[in-house]
């Protein structure tokens, strides 16, 4: 069966949860429903789902603000994940050039992705084969 790309409605809440327990966060469900529901209506905000029949089998959510600094819109691919049974088979591919055609569309100047080194498609270098360039930087958070 062929893999579809379209964007997420609320109701796939509970397939991204499942997608988002494969990526080893498994958050409360309320909260990441809400939340899930909350992303997809937001306009600043895509999100993607790769769709084999009626399951979803991965996901793309990507933002786009505007930056001073680029003078600017920047996306940013917040979350790509595909289900473990369907990578390496072209669905991350499908869902990043959803997240690309989406940002290009709004004239955005840069597409960023911050991604853990310690991830599969890191070590694949999954970006980097899809004209991503690693660059050199440092990411400094506090948790609130």
């Amino acid at each position: 069966m062929a893999v579809t790309v379209r964007r997420a409605r609320p109701g796939d809440a509970l397939a991204i949860r499942k997608l988002l327990k494969e990526l080893g966060y498994a958050g409360d469900a309320r909260a990441t429903d809400e939340t899930v529901s909350q992303v997809v209506k937001h306009p600043e905000a895509a999100v993607f789902v790769a769709v084999e029949g009626v399951e979803v089998v991965g996901y793309c959510a990507v933002s786009c603000r505007p930056q001073m600094r680029l003078a600017g819109l920047l996306a940013s691919v917040d979350e790509l994940v595909v289900t473990e049974k369907r990578r390496a088979a072209g669905v991350g591919s499908m869902l990043l050039d959803a997240a690309i055609a989406h940002a290009r569309s709004l004239h955005c100047r840069r597409i960023e992705v911050l991604q853990r080194r310690v991830r599969e498609s890191y070590e694949r270098r999954f970006y980097q084969e899809r004209k991503f360039d690693e660059v050199d930087t440092a990411v400094l958070r506090i948790e609130l």
